[in-house]
């Protein structure tokens, strides 16, 4: 489970660099140093990748929370399975967002709402003795 706590944090870090990356050809490097920069000329991909961002930030802090839980209360087989499922739909969620393919209706809802019952199933693991 600490490995894959770790490939997660890594995939966080990766998720903050990518909205910038895909814009740095139309919006220069010094703008998106400070708050008041002109990011406005973001691409259409960067913001994809803003709100898919945004998107795994709202679910990120109850999975680290119940992975180190996982850890500390040693129920790490079952939900280490749970957290490496939630994380390949993460990675799936990312890659939809890339490809544009959340433009057809019904489909975001098909990789996000999994991956927050994978974090009930999680919780619910826990809670279990």
């Amino acid at each position: 489970m600490e490995n894959l706590i770790i490939c997660v944090g890594m995939f966080y870090i990766a998720h903050l660099f990518f909205t910038m990356s895909f814009s740095l050809h139309k919006v220069p490097f010094i703008n998106w140093t400070y708050t008041g920069g002109d990011i406005s000329g973001m691409t259409d991909l960067s913001s994809r990748m803003s709100s898919a961002s945004d998107n795994l930030r709202q679910s990120l802090p109850l999975f680290l929370a119940f992975a180190v839980l996982s850890v500390v209360m040693e129920k790490g087989d079952i939900n280490l399975l749970l957290a490496q499922v939630w994380f390949g739909l993460r990675i799936a969620y990312l890659l939809g967002a890339v490809i544009n393919i959340y433009k057809i209706p019904m489909i975001r809802p098909l990789i996000w709402l999994p991956s927050i019952v994978v974090l009930v199933m999680m919780g619910l693991n826990l809670c279990i003795s």
